[in-house]
């Protein structure tokens, strides 16, 4: 379960609560008088109607506007049920823009209320999360008064990251990759914002909106592992192998005891078939962690590649070999068929290498019970390459060989 990021709400909102009442003053309009008392007595229809009334007459009334917002929030939150509060809050500020669009002068009175309509809007959403503890269903609730307070206040980046986590929560991915984006626009540096937005742009196949995402994320934190793991993966999956090895080599040299980054790094250098700086920094993973079970299997890998590497050559040799023997006096027959031994005793030397850290891998995977068939179909290749038939034999079955 993902957990909700919780941003203090700072006492000063509340503070602006108490001071927009200054707002209130004689108006020449007696609906807004009306609408004024009605507030006192939390008469919130009555006090719209009178209000709506006052705009009618004079569609430029700022204070009625501002009024209108204030009874507007107040209704709101007496309101329990969700839509309905929503719908409330959304008129509520209309009807503050309306008054500072009109009137710049109710610009702070209306910013405090705002403010304190926000404070509350993230509290009910903070109410709901913690509810969905107990209730999966309050996830979906929580993340809309989160969306809500957004709306209220489109700059606070804290609410849309607690949306995109209670969708987390209530299993909803898709509805959490807008409010992370959001929140990042709006300033939030969290580095899980960054890595939980990156995975869901690999989901939705954005792999390259994931690369330039973790490329920010990993210069604004090179020491943080877990994002210089996601990059590396992520430029991986997108084929920028030059990158994913200057990265690695970078992560390697800046933290040499890290296990991980030694085993990725040799991962990579396989796929490009520099098989000797491969095994060195296999090696070393396994130095610090010896029981690094991949890492073993991957050191038996590279061996099984470099053998096939070679098989290759002696293909090579042999058809060149068939094709001009003929014209070929004996001692260069002979010195191209010493060649080939010299190829053949070195296939076998990679296959014989192979075996030991192959027989490491097979136990390790053996002792967390993860599958062991890809080890022992390695492993009954070099056997059978380096003439141990009865060792072959006996990871036959596991092997998936058993009628071979």
């Amino acid at each position: 379960m993902v957990v909700m990021k919780r941003f203090p709400i700072i006492l000063s909102l509340l503070v602006g609560a108490l001071l927009m009442g200054g707002a209130d003053g004689c108006s020449s309009d007696p609906n807004v008088e009306g609408a004024k008392l009605d507030l006192r007595n939390q008469d919130y229809d009555r006090a719209l109607r009178n209000l709506e009334t006052a705009l009618e007459n004079n569609p430029q009334n700022a204070e009625a506007y501002e009024l209108k917002g204030r009874v507007l929030s107040e209704k709101a939150f007496s309101t329990s049920e969700q839509d309905a509060h929503i719908e409330t809050i959304h008129q509520m500020i209309e009807a503050f823009s309306s008054a500072v669009e009109l009137d710049p002068l109710y610009g702070e009175p209306v910013t405090n209320a705002m403010r304190f309509a926000f404070a509350n809007e993230f509290q009910r959403g903070v109410q709901a999360f913690n509810r969905g503890r107990n209730d999966d269903s309050e996830f979906v609730v929580a993340a809309r008064y989160f969306h809500t307070a957004a709306d209220i206040m489109p700059d606070s980046s804290g609410a849309y990251v607690n949306e995109a986590y209670a969708y987390m929560n209530a299993q909803q991915p898709e509805n959490a990759l807008d409010p992370f984006e959001k929140a990042i626009e709006t300033g939030d540096e969290d580095p899980d914002t960054y890595r939980f937005l990156a995975q869901l742009y690999q989901t939705n196949d954005r792999m390259e909106d994931a690369v330039t995402l973790l490329e920010t994320a990993s210069t604004m934190y090179p020491e943080n592992v877990d994002i210089q793991t996601e990059l590396l993966n992520a430029y991986q999956m997108t084929g920028q192998v030059d990158k994913a090895l200057d990265r690695y080599k970078s992560a390697v040299e800046r933290d040499p005891s890290n296990a991980l980054f030694r085993y990725n790094y040799g991962s990579l250098l396989i796929q490009i078939g520099n098989y000797g700086d491969a095994i060195a920094q296999l090696n070393e993973a396994i130095a610090i962690d010896p029981n690094y079970s991949s890492a073993h299997y991957n050191i038996g890998a590279a061996h099984i590649n470099q053998a096939v590497d070679v098989n290759s050559e002696i293909a090579t040799m042999d058809d060149d070999l068939r094709a001009n023997r003929d014209d070929m006096s004996n001692d260069d027959i002979d010195a191209a068929e010493a060649a080939m031994d010299a190829k053949i005793e070195e296939r076998r030397m990679h296959f014989d290498m192979a075996v030991a850290p192959l027989e490491t891998a097979k136990v390790l995977f053996e002792a967390i019970g993860e599958d062991v068939s890809d080890v022992c179909r390695a492993l009954f290749q070099s056997y059978a390459q380096t003439n141990q038939t009865d060792k072959a034999q006996s990871v036959s079955a596991c092997a998936g060989y058993e009628d071979n």
